[in-house]
């Protein structure tokens, strides 16, 4: 056969076997499609179906028992749970139920179920059996205690002591996650009562009983004074003692289960917050993080728990006593009509004071939490660069910046504080003018009723039991005009928090789960910049990297290399064209799901405080063997073996007792565990010795494993099928190792310079 007929059969080889492959990658994307209109056409119908039926949805038929029981758990929550990634491998996962979480997006957190366990409610739990073999879903009775859903066995039993020596001693808490949606104040606030659903119910039922009960105290103690005194029926004043006693034991005993259920109720809010919280900031986009400073972020933070303090406990008891005060008002009508107007005017007079404080409250918050975000922001930054400081000889500098700033916090504080006191000192002669008046109307209607003795004179025991009840009124009114006041912080609070809340999340209902990638990845006209008003970093790039590729980026600094990476990964979104994996538009994706399937390693990767087997192994589940097969891949098993406690060497926070070199490989090891599709390595091998250097480049070869390389060293990049040179935001120039050094160019300069 000659060479000119083996050539042509080889180009119509290659495109038929590039075209079945285009078309299995097609019909991938489309099953994955039809996958996900199904979810949402389920969704929806489940949502219909809610309209007539509030109970949570029926258990699945089908699906693996772990599913059921997950689903069955996250009904009890409200959280919609979906099946895990049909790519995902579960078999690297310390915990099954981590696939099942990442495909729903919330969070889990692992128990211990000790003590009598089911006799409290700790809230609906995901638990195995002893073996470990079958997952069963704990689900708390409305009357107190668990069921126990084995999916495995399709039953349901009552959990008993009996019981409980079946089961595992670990079980696994879902928290509810926000929508994926801007959160609005309602949203927190409903995530937070249905944390505590059981409890609040109690909390306002306790505060009405306790309010009515208030009620009986007045008229006793005017039956008491007009009518078992003057007749001196001294058994009957016994019994109304001891009735009166037992009244306040009663109150005392209702506010105290109100005080439990209360603070029960904060702390299952808390706990749901707090952790709602952190698993919307974890999920939202990099460029978020770029707007505030470490410290002016935490400042933000801690305003969402602030919100929560000033909603819950001593706040929700005063706004409850202050509206079941209102009875109060009712009772002193029936005492006597007008000094109950009177009583009414001063109702109007203290609102019209609390909401004037108040709102100059709010603004002077406003301006505090607004400069202590600042203060804050400068104080981290300041700690953080304390060595640059100390460098620059700046100590003095830095100093007269923080006190500068502190002095206008410092008085913007004292400002607000005085206008506090004053509210306080309002709130404590409120009383004290209000018994002042109660007590000239009376005297006047007395002098009144002496003079006409027609008009009916006001009984002492009359009088008496209208101070008692109006001086319940005052008290709830002050009560009121103190929840006004913290209720106006929230204000200032959530404007300080919605920027974390109202932002979307990286992952939205519409990104699609992109599947097991092959390594097929493609720039189509991508222009980038970082803001708008800034230049272009990368214009009208295009590239492309077939499976198993290796492909370098080179270029001066500046060029849009790391910038290219961003983007690939997901942490900065492009302005124009697109970057496809697989032929799937970048932005329709599932981020986490892509970068679960990549191996990365960064110039200045970190190393986590652990054993080097915990940071080869990053939180997947492998083998010592495994590990071992990394660390050789890496030309880091030497090393391993030659450190007294091997594998189990634990490594410094950053990795401060390792050479540069030895944290390189240690990074790379990290990245080829879990043998990944795509391999991104940003001057990975710059701190590698030349044998080194060709142990990595060898087991990549070996791993057929596609890579896009960005390479300051360009003897690095001899074997790449590609290279693509950078110049300004440009692909400048393209082709081979070989092909690049034989045409002028940027290329053959940056190797000149490099060699000379």
């Amino acid at each position: 056969m000659s060479d000119e007929h083996v050539v042509e059969t080889e180009q119509r080889v290659v495109p038929a076997a590039q075209a079945e492959q285009d078309q299995q990658t097609a019909y991938a994307r489309f099953v994955r499609r039809q996958r996900h209109d199904q979810e949402v056409m389920e969704k929806a119908i489940a949502q219909l179906a809610s309209v007539l039926d509030a109970r949570p949805g029926e258990v699945p038929v089908d699906g693996t028992p772990l599913y059921r029981a997950a689903f069955a758990v996250g009904a009890a929550l409200g959280i919609a749970v979906k099946p895990p990634a049909r790519w995902e491998d579960l078999g690297r996962l310390k915990d099954p139920i981590e696939a099942i979480a990442r495909a729903s997006r919330f969070r889990t957190r692992r128990v211990l179920l000790r003590g009598d366990w089911w006799n409290r409610d700790n809230g609906p739990l995901l638990a195995w059996s002893a073996d470990g073999e079958r997952p069963l879903a704990l689900l708390p009775r409305t009357a107190g205690g668990y069921d126990c859903f084995d999916p495995a066995a399709d039953e349901r039993y009552s959990v008993t002591a009996e019981v409980v020596s079946g089961f595992g001693a670990h079980a696994t808490m879902f928290y509810r996650p926000l929508p994926d949606t801007a959160v609005k104040a309602f949203d927190l606030l409903r995530l937070g009562m249905l944390a505590s659903r059981r409890d609040m119910p109690v909390v306002i039922l306790m505060a009405g009983i306790v309010a009515l009960l208030g009620l009986v105290t007045p008229q006793a103690t005017a039956f008491l004074i007009d009518h078992v005194i003057p007749d001196a029926q001294r058994s009957l004043i016994t019994q109304v003692g001891l009735a009166l006693g037992a009244l306040a034991l009663t109150q005392a005993l209702f506010q105290l289960v109100q005080n439990v259920a209360l603070l029960r109720a904060e702390t299952l809010a808390e706990s749901a917050t707090e952790a709602a919280v952190w698993d919307r900031l974890l999920k939202l986009k990099l460029t978020f993080f770029r707007q505030y400073a470490a410290g002016e972020l935490a400042s933000r933070m801690s305003a969402i728990d602030q919100i929560r303090q000033l909603l819950t406990g001593s706040t929700v008891q005063a706004l409850l006593a202050g509206v079941f005060s209102l009875a109060s008002l009712v009772q002193l009508f029936g005492f006597n009509q007008k000094m109950a107007l009177v009583a009414l005017g001063v109702a109007v007079v203290s609102v019209a004071v609390t909401t004037l404080s108040g709102a100059l409250v709010l603004r002077a918050t406003r301006a505090i939490m607004q400069e202590g975000g600042k203060i804050l922001g400068l104080v981290v930054g300041l700690i953080g660069g304390v060595a640059k400081i100390r460098t620059a000889g700046a100590e003095s500098r830095a100093f007269a910046q923080w006190a500068k700033t502190y002095s206008g916090l410092t008085g913007l504080n004292f400002r607000a504080q005085r206008l506090q006191d004053r509210l306080s000192l309002f709130d404590e002669l409120l009383p004290i003018a209000s018994t002042l008046i109660l007590f000239n109307g009376f005297g006047l209607m007395a002098k009144a009723a002496a003079a006409d003795p027609g008009q009916g004179a006001v009984t002492a025991g009359t009088f008496i039991a209208f101070n008692a009840a109006f001086g319940s009124f005052v008290a709830g009114l002050t009560g009121i005009g103190s929840s006004v006041t913290s209720l106006m912080q929230v204000v200032s609070l959530w404007e300080r928090a919605k920027p974390i809340l109202e932002a979307l999340p990286e992952v939205g209902p519409d990104k699609v789960d992109p599947g097991r990638l092959s390594g097929r990845i493609a720039f189509e006209h991508v222009s980038f910049r970082y803001t708008p008003e800034a230049p272009h970093v990368l214009r009208d790039v295009s590239l492309a990297l077939n499976p198993g590729e290796f492909v370098a980026l080179v270029g001066p600094s500046g060029s849009g290399k790391s910038s290219l990476f961003r983007l690939l990964l997901g942490f900065e979104e492009y302005e124009s064209g697109k970057i496809a994996l697989d032929g799937q538009d970048l932005r329709g994706l599932d981020l986490p799901a892509v970068r679960r399937q990549m191996g990365v390693v960064l110039q200045h990767g970190r190393l986590m405080a652990a054993s080097i087997f915990e940071n080869i192994a990053n939180g997947a589940l492998i083998t010592q063997d495994e590990a071992w097969e990394a660390a050789r891949n890496a030309g880091f098993a030497d090393d391993v073996t030659a450190m007294p406690m091997g594998m189990h060497t634990v490594v410094s926070e950053g990795g401060g007792n390792l050479s540069g070199g030895q944290r390189q490989r240690l990074l790379i090891a990290r990245a080829l565990a879990l043998k990944p599709r795509i391999l991104l390595f940003d001057e990975a091998t710059s701190a590698l010795d030349s044998r080194t250097q060709a142990i990595v480049s060898e087991s990549l070869e070996r791993m057929n494993v596609t890579r896009l390389v960005i390479a300051h060293r360009l003897s690095t990049i001899r074997q790449a099928d590609r290279i693509y040179v950078l110049e300004g935001g440009q692909v400048v120039q393209e082709g081979t190792f070989e092909a690049l050094m034989a045409e002028e160019g940027m290329f053959s300069r940056l190797m000149t310079r490099q060699t000379t």
